[in-house]
């Protein structure tokens, strides 16, 4: 059972070398960028995952294209230096989250960039691993945390949450039908049996919660509730406010900020978000598409995940 809005920033496929990361949306990122070899321009990848985006960007801008990576992900970060070794000269990997952009940006005196890249969907290396607690799919604890230094899990917040929070953010985050029910299903379930500590029982409990008649959807009926979860985990939606807000002030005249979006709250965030501030007098920001790119049938053949991916930009043109 594929996991829509669990979307990853990469997918993975075997071929002759073994495993292969491929970053969705991959051309279109580069296209909206305007990246091109033999120039000098700065790019800031805030969700540097696994490096796909970071390696096609360097690639595309060899030799003198230059990226900062961001991860608030340790794990992902250490791959991806392996992984982008061949081109240490001109990258720069930080930890940290979107709302330390700033911070970081100064600590490496970066007054403007080219280009910034935000890819909201979580990436494999997260959700393929059961300790992580992503994936209902996977037995483990009930973590959730991409910055795994942060001290609240899933788990923590899910067993000291009142029974209207846990229905509200399964019903705002996950636009989940049924969150009333799955709230009380919790509540009762922390009650007679103690806290919900590993994702197969939280997996069982929305089971439970569902009328039988809506459990054999198009997806399963734990799949908007374990998102919900994340978000609120991980302050997502809070966090790409303040990512934007901090984008906006780093763009260099003619710059470009491109977002991938996996879920429609955030989706509909960056469109409104870019709407206000395109309109803005005097006119300092274009939108640079009418509607989303999203990606075609070979894409999405190839790569499932890539399905639910919208891409919008924004240039700063004076």
């Amino acid at each position: 059972m594929v996991e829509p809005n669990f979307s990853e920033r990469e997918s993975e496929r075997e071929d002759e070398g073994g495993r292969v990361h491929e970053p969705v949306l991959v051309e279109e990122v580069l296209i909206a960028l305007d990246c091109k070899p033999n120039g000098r321009k700065l790019y800031l990848d805030c969700t540097v995952g696994l490096g796909g985006h970071t390696e096609a960007i360097l690639a595309a801008t060899n030799p003198e294209g230059r990226v900062v990576g961001l991860d608030r992900d340790e794990e992902a970060l250490a791959l991806a230096e392996k992984r982008l070794h061949p081109y240490r000269d001109r990258i720069i990997l930080r930890k940290g989250s979107f709302n330390e952009l700033s911070r970081i940006a100064a600590e490496l005196n970066l007054k403007e960039v080219d280009g910034l890249l935000f890819d909201l969907g979580i990436s494999s290396l997260q959700l393929d691993r059961p300790e992580r607690g992503f994936s209902f799919q996977r037995p483990g604890p009930l973590d959730m945390r991409m910055n795994q230094m942060e001290k609240e899990t899933a788990a923590d917040w899910i067993n000291r949450a009142t029974e209207r929070e846990l229905a509200e953010i399964i019903r705002t985050y996950g636009e989940e039908r049924w969150a009333k029910r799955i709230a009380s299903s919790i509540i009762r379930f922390r009650s007679e049996s103690g806290p919900i500590t590993r994702t197969e029982e939280l997996e069982g409990v929305i089971w439970r919660a569902y009328p039988a008649k809506a459990r054999h959807g198009r997806i399963h009926p734990a799949t908007r509730t374990f998102q919900a979860f994340r978000m609120v985990v991980n302050q997502e939606m809070a966090q790409l406010e303040a990512g934007l807000e901090a984008a906006l002030s780093l763009l260099a005249v003619g710059g470009r900020l491109v977002v991938i979006s996996f879920h429609s709250l955030e989706d509909r965030l960056v469109k409104q978000t870019f709407k206000k501030w395109a309109m803005q007098e005097p006119r300092r920001f274009v939108n640079l598409y009418k509607k989303p790119i999203q990606a075609g049938p070979e894409e999405i053949a190839r790569n499932p995940r890539a399905r639910s991916a919208k891409l919008r930009g924004l240039e700063r043109a004076a």
